[in-house]
């Protein structure tokens, strides 16, 4: 198998997939995904080893872009640059090239200009010359569309990479800091997407100071970053606005599907399609509860969209006005822990649970979140985490940003009587520290920034 170059941290799915590919000789690889994920960087480490072809395509009308791929196609096959009479002729020339794959990145921004360029790569590989593609692009609906039921080119890609941000200790490496709680904050504020490294410093000992300085600042090259996510979903204005009312009331703290659709201003039965197409698209994803059917709970998939519907598009004029010093004293004890750097917290030690990192617990089904209604109390218990193995609750579990205390613990115990779940294990996740008393249960597990970021 092709090394995988020390410049690409983790990756060794997507790595191991792409070299498949080459070794095959597969006719086909698609590889999209969100702006920033590091769909390019990948791409170009597989050229480097593999001796491989990319050609990153431009906007702009269909007669340019098809003037600028004669120049690289001229290139590649020494003959400088190429007047090509279309996109047919394209690809009967670059069946000459030799290489061992030619890589497409952008694609969309072709199809945009060219329709028809989608029948031209069907016949190209069917036809079996010249050498494989890999087709990329950060617009999720045109990409996961290429392959399609209907699309021309279902059935044809060999290999579907879909690259997702860092988390844990890769973040950690991809920041090149060591402090746990550091980058808590990055991942709340930024996530992990490669992309967003080499135009941001890393916080230091400051973070307020990196938030007014780095993030909010009016300069930032992330006040509009998240605009281009929501127009990659679909190019339908009316959409984008459906879309973009969703999103807001999941970062306003709506989870359930009904809250939801009220909150959107959206009758139930409108809010599955558009709802789908943003978990398509990376941007919303559904929290199960393990235990009762039908009470899914949704979140933002994508960190940076989360905070930047809540704190930069509120406060956009005032943001670029320079005043993010002033936005930032008003939501840093408000906004930023309850709707921000809190919920990520949550989704962080769920995701670290479900990895199987935790010994006392070992690997599991699902985990997700659940309330457990008290008889005796008469209340219902909100479960951060719960984890269950063939149907078995394993695992319950509080994630806060607060020091958890022996009080905690004694709720999760008696949610764990109310369960029936005697062997299930206690996690208490806590940003800031974990306070049990001497006498707690041996199967009670502590977990803090520096488990999961180290």
């Amino acid at each position: 198998m092709l090394a995988k170059p020390n410049s690409l941290i983790d990756r060794e799915h997507e790595w191991a997939a792409l070299a498949r590919f080459v070794e095959r000789r597969s006719r086909l690889a698609i590889v999209y995904g969100p702006r920033r994920v590091g769909k390019s960087f990948l791409i170009s480490a597989l050229c480097e080893v593999a001796d491989g072809r990319s050609y990153q395509a431009i906007t702009g009308v269909a007669a340019t872009q098809l003037a600028d791929f004669g120049r690289q196609l001229g290139s590649w096959l020494d003959a400088g640059a190429l007047r090509l009479d279309g996109w047919s002729d394209a690809a009967e020339r670059l069946s000459r090239v030799k290489a061992p794959f030619v890589a497409i990145d952008e694609l969309p921004y072709l199809l945009d200009g060219s329709p028809d360029l989608i029948g031209v790569l069907q016949r190209y590989v069917d036809a079996g010359d010249g050498p494989p593609l890999i087709l990329a692009g950060s617009a999720m609906s045109v990409m996961s569309d290429l392959i399609g039921g209907r699309a021309p080119l279902h059935g044809r890609a060999g290999t579907v990479i879909v690259p997702v941000p860092f988390a844990g200790k890769h973040l950690s490496a991809l920041w090149e800091i060591d402090d746990p709680l550091r980058a808590l904050w990055i991942d709340a504020a930024l996530g992990g997407r490669p992309g967003y490294r080499p135009l941001i410093a890393p916080p230091g000992k400051d973070l307020d100071e990196w938030m007014v300085q780095e993030i909010l600042a009016p300069g930032s090259p992330l006040l509009d970053a998240a605009e281009a996510d929501l127009t990659d979903i679909t190019t339908a204005a009316a959409l984008r606005g459906i879309h973009r009312a969703i999103l807001g009331a999941i970062s306003n703290g709506e989870r359930t599907f009904s809250s939801i659709a009220r909150v959107a201003g959206l009758p139930s039965g409108a809010l599955s399609r558009p709802l789908a197409a943003l978990e398509r698209a990376g941007l919303a994803t559904r929290v199960p509860d393990p235990l009762r059917t039908r009470r899914d709970r949704y979140e933002l998939a994508d960190p940076y969209l989360n905070f930047w519907l809540s704190i930069v598009s509120p406060s956009r004029s005032l943001l670029q006005a320079g005043r993010a010093a002033e936005v930032w004293a008003r939501v840093r004890n408000s906004t930023w822990p309850s709707q921000v750097l809190g919920p990520r917290w949550e989704t962080v030690v769920r995701a670290h649970l479900a990895s199987g990192a935790i010994e006392q617990t070992g690997p599991v089904d699902a985990v997700g979140v659940t309330t457990v209604s008290d008889p005796v109390l008469r209340r219902t218990h909100e479960v951060d985490m719960v984890a269950v193995r063939q149907g078995n609750v394993v695992a319950i579990g509080e994630a806060k940003l607060r020091a958890l205390t022996g009080t905690d613990l004694a709720r999760l115990l008696r949610i764990r009587q109310l369960l029936g779940a005697p062997a299930a294990t206690i996690v208490l996740a806590s940003a800031s520290r974990v306070e049990t008393p001497p006498d707690a249960p041996a199967e009670i597990v502590s977990i803090e920034p520096t488990n999961v970021y180290a």
